[in-house]
């Protein structure tokens, strides 16, 4: 600093917290950095689990944080999805007889009745800190659909949530009771977790929103979405449509009004997201802020995309340019690694922790 200045309280505020947030980052040992990038093998055809799995830093990088962690429980070699700071492993992709919910920092174990074929497994909340916890699971129907069910701690099999089906899952929230979640043809199911009934879940509410989304763009050229996902941030359940380069903002936000006969308002658009951050993909999404985890940035919109074929590892949307996008690219180091490792969702452990060097 010159001499005569104010020193650091002398700097705005703004530029204050973004000074201090990269320091932050920079000094924290590369483990305590989160969320991570759970990334599977890229070569899998049809709706099957994540499979062989691998947790990295969503910077890229050739170091796997799983390395740190505890031994996962034996047998269990296949993700079927990352969900609160848990990862359910089953010992099979396509036929599972054990499935089971592993937390890596403590080693806790649950077993999950099996279900076989499963594709993913999300959490309402976590098992050692929610006694209520609801499993979500996605199974296959027919080629290319898949229905939901629904588990609590010590059921013995899984109940039915929404058979008639939707299309690949992409999004899953929990939030208030109930859980949302939009396939890949943006149909949006809303299911009512204390519903009245054997299971205590029913589904309540279908929403079609593609039309709605694709009506966003008043401009004379086709600008294709990218992805359209749920999360919850800050107490609401929010729409975020991501589109691909060309497109005067890249990146909105909704706060959607559920409203009766299928139809979905947009609701109010959320521009400014303040010190929080979302992390959208394949299955969970959740949102964090940079004060409490320093190694992200503020107001921007993460997002993993398995469908990339090692060109881009993930893109970050700043809000505050909508016209900007940030690839980091795909690591180097992975693209001699056989694996063809690809980013498929996000995981977010419970606590950071550090390796021992």
């Amino acid at each position: 600093m010159a001499s005569g200045g104010g020193g650091w309280s002398s700097l705005p505020a703004d530029l204050l917290r973004e000074v201090c947030a990269h320091w932050r980052a920079s000094t924290l040992p590369v483990s305590a950095c989160r969320p991570w990038v759970v990334a599977g093998r890229a070569l899998q055809r049809g709706l099957v689990p994540i499979g062989d799995y691998s947790l990295r830093l969503p910077g890229g990088g050739a170091e796997r944080m799983d390395a740190g962690l505890r031994r996962a429980p034996s047998g269990l070699r296949h993700c079927c999805g990352p969900s609160r700071g848990w990862l359910a492993l089953a010992d099979d992709a396509r036929s599972p007889t054990r499935l089971a919910l592993w937390e890596p920092l403590s080693g806790a174990e649950i077993p999950l009745p099996c279900l076989s074929p499963i594709t993913r497994v999300s959490l309402s909340g976590d098992p050692l800190a929610s006694p209520g916890w609801v499993a979500m699971a996605s199974q296959l129907k027919g080629r290319e659909g898949q229905k939901t069910l629904v588990c609590r701690r010590g059921d013995a099999a899984w109940t039915m949530l929404f058979e008639h089906g939707t299309s690949e899952i992409g999004s899953v929230v929990f939030h208030g009771g109930k859980v949302y979640y939009i396939d890949i043809m943006s149909n949006i199911v809303v299911c009512d977790l204390d519903a009245d009934g054997a299971s205590g879940a029913k589904c309540t509410q279908f929403f079609h929103v593609r039309t709605s989304v694709s009506m966003l763009c008043s401009c004379d050229k086709f600008h294709p979405e990218r992805g359209v996902h749920l999360v919850a941030c800050d107490g609401e359940v929010l729409l975020v449509v991501l589109r691909w380069g060309g497109h005067p903002s890249l990146a909105e936000i909704y706060k959607p009004e559920w409203k009766g006969n299928h139809q979905l308002g947009l609701g109010e658009r959320v521009m400014d997201l303040g010190d929080h951050s979302l992390f959208v993909g394949r299955g969970d999404t959740f949102s964090l802020s940079a004060k409490e985890f320093p190694a992200i940035k503020r107001n921007c919109v993460y997002y993993a995309d398995k469908n990339y074929k090692q060109q881009h590892w993930i893109s970050v949307f700043h809000l505050e340019q909508p016209d900007v996008l940030e690839e980091i690219p795909y690591p180097e180091e992975l693209k001699e690694d056989m694996t063809n490792w690809m980013p498929h969702s996000w995981f977010c452990s419970r606590r950071p922790f550090l390796t021992q060097q």
